[in-house]
């Protein structure tokens, strides 16, 4: 019998239970986030297409889920992607490790949680990267010994000797379990771990192929791990492998979000689909990589939120209300006049309600004070970037304007 709530659940073992997990998530998601989606006229996801986007943060993936496929009361209207996602995401010990910055004993409740059977009703499937190997995953691929540490080189071993074993903050945890766990193996060490990285690596990436061969839909993030800075990353290897071991190039979906995170209430996301490729050069990687980021770059929608941080960033001291205002109207003319693409609520929105707003908001997390005939801006300039606080934030979003802005009107200035 045909499961019909699910577009492609005749080619699933277990619909129901994608179709019911991924009806959960949906509805959570979109009560912890506000998503708005931009489409081109007559969306329509095909089969056996390629998906990437910008990686900003780790939610960026489940975000970009519902609105790809537009679920309609008990129905998705299209087939939910296959999502290539970092290998240590199945470790049995990730979720305690993730949230280290939670209490411990809720930590540790929460890392019993089996995450594989929710991870594959969801259609999230493993790719090995690098950056995320740790020593402890690279001494059970290696020769077994009674000590391990003969396979560290002296900055690893460095590392052990000072370590608590019980201090997992993110910078401070032990070194078996940090990341880039390969910079602290010797070079034999890591020439023994190469053949079988590459093997793995293989088989995965050959995975993602043999499904769009079969016409899944599959999503990678191209950057291949979250921006850090704000700024737009090197293109990883991945989506060109899967061009270039398919028989017939994939239709590739570009897409990119941002985030509205400087205001009150549920974090704003704004994600923007742009229209298959399917005709592309894909004969030199070079060219592919330059295509795919410009592709991805225009749908890029700038919000609120990187007009706030490059006027704390760059803009005086103190102002007023009125100056803040005319600013706002003076940024957003001048980005709609280039051509680039903006939020749906900056673009239609009433300045003097956005100014009102945010200037309550920004002095209440201590961005801004009164000051004798305006404001005063008290956004440290030394702070760096990041989604932890909103001074980093500000951080965040002011080197994503400067980047997207740069690549896409170079010749365009836009200070306060």
């Amino acid at each position: 019998m045909t499961f019909r709530w699910l577009p492609d659940a005749e080619l699933d073992s277990h619909p129901r239970l994608t179709w019911f997990v991924s009806c959960v998530f949906d509805l959570a998601l979109k009560a912890m986030y506000r998503i708005e989606p931009i489409y081109p006229p007559d969306y329509a996801l095909q089969p056996g297409t390629l998906v990437v986007s910008n990686h900003q943060r780790d939610i960026d993936a489940p975000l970009i889920a519902p609105v790809l496929c537009q679920r309609q009361g008990l129905r998705f209207n299209w087939p939910l992607p296959f999502f290539a996602s970092r290998e240590d995401l199945f470790r049995d010990d990730f979720l305690a490790e993730y949230l280290h910055r939670w209490p411990r004993p809720l930590r540790r409740l929460l890392g019993r949680v089996p995450l594989n059977g929710f991870f594959r009703a969801m259609r999230v499937e493993p790719i090995r990267r690098v950056r995320e190997f740790s020593l402890t995953e690279a001494f059970t691929e290696l020769p077994p010994t009674a000590d391990s540490s003969q396979w560290l080189n002296p900055r690893g071993r460095l590392e052990r000797a000072s370590a608590s074993a019980t201090d997992i903050d993110e910078r401070n945890k032990p070194p078996e379990r940090r990341a880039w766990g390969l910079r602290r193996l010797h070079a034999q060490a890591r020439e023994q771990l190469a053949p079988g990285f590459r093997t793995t690596i293989d088989a995965q990436l050959q995975r993602f192929t043999d499904l769009l061969a079969a016409g899944r839909v599959v999503y990678v993030a191209p950057e291949g791990r979250n921006s850090r800075s704000g700024r737009f990353g090197r293109l990883r290897a991945g989506a060109w492998e899967l061009v270039r071991r398919s028989n017939e190039p994939p239709p590739i979906l570009p897409l990119a979000l941002s985030y509205d995170a400087l205001q009150r209430g549920r974090l704003h996301a704004i994600v923007h689909v742009g229209t298959p490729l399917h005709a592309y050069a894909a004969a030199d990687r070079g060219a592919f990589d330059a295509m795919l980021e410009m592709q991805i770059r225009r749908l890029y929608p700038f919000n609120a939120s990187h007009l706030i941080s490059r006027f704390l960033v760059t803009g005086p001291a103190a102002f007023t209300t009125t100056d803040f205002g005319r600013w706002l109207e003076h940024a957003r003319t001048r980005l709609g006049k280039a051509g680039l693409m903006l939020d749906p609520q900056l673009a239609a929105g009433s300045i003097d309600n956005l100014t009102t707003q945010r200037l309550a908001w920004l002095q209440r997390v201590g961005l801004i004070s009164r000051g004798r005939q305006g404001w005063r801006n008290d956004w440290p300039p030394a702070t760096a970037p990041s989604w932890r606080s909103p001074g980093a934030i500000v951080r965040y979003c002011d080197n994503a304007l400067a980047d997207y802005q740069q690549a896409l009107a170079p010749g365009m200035t836009l200070q306060p």
